[in-house]
Protein backbone atom coordinates (compact mmCIF):
# COMPACT_ATOMS: atom_id res chain seq x y z
CA UNK A 1 0.00 0.00 0.00
CA UNK A 2 3.00 2.49 0.56
CA UNK A 3 3.39 2.46 -3.04
CA UNK A 4 -0.49 3.69 -3.56
CA UNK A 5 -0.01 6.31 -0.80
CA UNK A 6 2.82 7.99 -2.58
CA UNK A 7 1.67 7.94 -5.74
CA UNK A 8 -1.67 9.23 -4.32
CA UNK A 9 0.53 12.15 -2.62
CA UNK A 10 2.13 12.68 -5.69
CA UNK A 11 -0.80 13.39 -7.87
CA UNK A 12 -2.09 15.80 -5.39
CA UNK A 13 1.10 17.68 -5.64
CA UNK A 14 1.38 17.71 -9.04
CA UNK A 15 -2.53 19.15 -8.95
CA UNK A 16 -1.25 22.24 -6.46
CA UNK A 17 2.64 23.02 -8.71
CA UNK A 18 -0.51 23.38 -11.57
CA UNK A 19 -2.44 25.50 -9.61
CA UNK A 20 0.68 27.34 -8.27
CA UNK A 21 2.08 27.97 -11.88
CA UNK A 22 -1.52 29.28 -12.85
CA UNK A 23 -1.57 31.84 -9.82
CA UNK A 24 2.00 32.73 -10.54
CA UNK A 25 0.45 33.77 -13.96
CA UNK A 26 -2.68 35.40 -12.48
CA UNK A 27 0.15 37.71 -10.82
CA UNK A 28 1.48 38.07 -13.63
CA UNK A 29 -1.05 39.38 -15.61
CA UNK A 30 -2.23 41.55 -12.94
CA UNK A 31 1.33 42.90 -12.43
CA UNK A 32 1.41 43.63 -16.35
CA UNK A 33 -2.06 45.34 -16.51
CA UNK A 34 -1.15 47.80 -14.11
CA UNK A 35 -4.11 47.13 -11.56
CA UNK A 36 -2.18 47.19 -8.22
CA UNK A 37 -4.76 47.08 -6.28
CA UNK A 38 -4.93 42.53 -7.02
CA UNK A 39 -1.40 42.32 -6.57
CA UNK A 40 -1.85 41.92 -3.02
CA UNK A 41 -4.34 39.09 -3.82
CA UNK A 42 -2.23 37.08 -6.51
CA UNK A 43 0.33 37.67 -3.54
CA UNK A 44 -1.68 36.15 -0.92
CA UNK A 45 -3.25 33.22 -3.00
CA UNK A 46 0.14 32.07 -4.02
CA UNK A 47 1.44 32.10 -0.62
CA UNK A 48 -1.79 30.16 0.41
CA UNK A 49 -0.75 27.34 -2.25
CA UNK A 50 2.96 27.71 -1.32
CA UNK A 51 1.87 26.61 2.42
CA UNK A 52 -0.25 23.55 1.14
CA UNK A 53 2.29 22.21 -1.20
CA UNK A 54 5.34 22.66 1.94
CA UNK A 55 2.55 20.61 3.96
CA UNK A 56 2.57 18.03 1.06
CA UNK A 57 5.71 18.03 0.98
CA UNK A 58 6.22 16.82 4.25
CA UNK A 59 3.63 14.03 3.71
CA UNK A 60 5.39 12.86 0.93
CA UNK A 61 8.69 12.70 2.31
CA UNK A 62 6.98 10.52 5.15
CA UNK A 63 5.46 7.97 2.89
CA UNK A 64 8.55 8.06 0.32
CA UNK A 65 10.97 6.81 3.95
CA UNK A 66 8.09 3.99 4.35
CA UNK A 67 8.28 3.06 0.93
CA UNK A 68 12.25 2.67 1.44
CA UNK A 69 11.50 0.48 4.57
CA UNK A 70 9.27 -2.00 2.70
CA UNK A 71 11.79 -2.08 -0.28
CA UNK A 72 15.20 -1.87 1.62
CA UNK A 73 16.17 1.44 0.09
CA UNK A 74 18.10 4.16 1.60
CA UNK A 75 16.06 6.72 3.49
CA UNK A 76 14.77 9.71 1.43
CA UNK A 77 15.43 7.92 -2.04
CA UNK A 78 14.86 10.05 -4.84
CA UNK A 79 11.84 8.74 -7.72
CA UNK A 80 14.39 7.56 -9.96
CA UNK A 81 16.05 5.12 -7.77
CA UNK A 82 12.45 4.35 -6.25
CA UNK A 83 11.52 3.69 -10.27
CA UNK A 84 14.77 1.56 -10.53
CA UNK A 85 13.92 -1.24 -8.19
CA UNK A 86 9.72 -1.07 -9.18
CA UNK A 87 8.04 -3.43 -10.89
CA UNK A 88 5.86 -2.11 -14.16
CA UNK A 89 3.30 -0.36 -13.43
CA UNK A 90 4.63 1.38 -10.99
CA UNK A 91 8.37 1.88 -12.70
CA UNK A 92 6.11 4.02 -15.13
CA UNK A 93 4.12 5.89 -12.85
CA UNK A 94 7.28 7.31 -10.51
CA UNK A 95 9.11 8.10 -14.02
CA UNK A 96 6.28 10.28 -15.48
CA UNK A 97 5.80 12.07 -11.62
CA UNK A 98 9.45 12.76 -11.96
CA UNK A 99 9.04 14.13 -15.77
CA UNK A 100 6.07 15.53 -14.49
CA UNK A 101 8.08 17.18 -11.38
CA UNK A 102 11.26 18.47 -13.74
CA UNK A 103 8.46 20.33 -16.26
CA UNK A 104 6.53 22.37 -13.40
CA UNK A 105 9.79 23.25 -11.18
CA UNK A 106 11.00 24.49 -14.49
CA UNK A 107 8.37 26.73 -15.50
CA UNK A 108 7.18 27.50 -11.95
CA UNK A 109 11.29 28.85 -11.39
CA UNK A 110 10.95 31.02 -15.12
CA UNK A 111 7.74 32.89 -14.29
CA UNK A 112 8.13 33.15 -10.79
CA UNK A 113 11.80 34.71 -12.00
CA UNK A 114 10.18 36.71 -14.31
CA UNK A 115 7.12 38.12 -12.06
CA UNK A 116 9.93 38.80 -9.33
CA UNK A 117 11.60 41.61 -12.07
CA UNK A 118 8.40 43.35 -12.65
CA UNK A 119 7.49 46.28 -10.07
CA UNK A 120 5.31 45.40 -7.24
CA UNK A 121 3.66 47.62 -5.19
CA UNK A 122 2.81 45.41 -2.29
CA UNK A 123 5.66 42.96 -2.73
CA UNK A 124 6.54 41.68 0.87
CA UNK A 125 9.99 42.70 1.75
CA UNK A 126 11.29 38.89 2.28
CA UNK A 127 12.08 37.38 -1.32
CA UNK A 128 9.14 34.53 -1.72
CA UNK A 129 10.83 31.14 -2.16
CA UNK A 130 11.33 29.41 -5.31
CA UNK A 131 10.44 25.56 -5.27
CA UNK A 132 13.45 23.15 -5.50
CA UNK A 133 12.63 19.99 -7.41
CA UNK A 134 12.85 17.50 -4.37
CA UNK A 135 11.48 15.12 -6.65
CA UNK A 136 14.47 13.15 -8.35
Amino acid sequence: MPMADLSSILWRERGLLDLLLFRLEVERLVLDSGRSWWAAIAAREIEVVLAEVRHLELLRAVSVDTLAEEENLQPNPSLREIAECSPEPWRAIWLDHREAFTALTSQISEVSRGNRALPHPDRPTRARPVLQDGAH
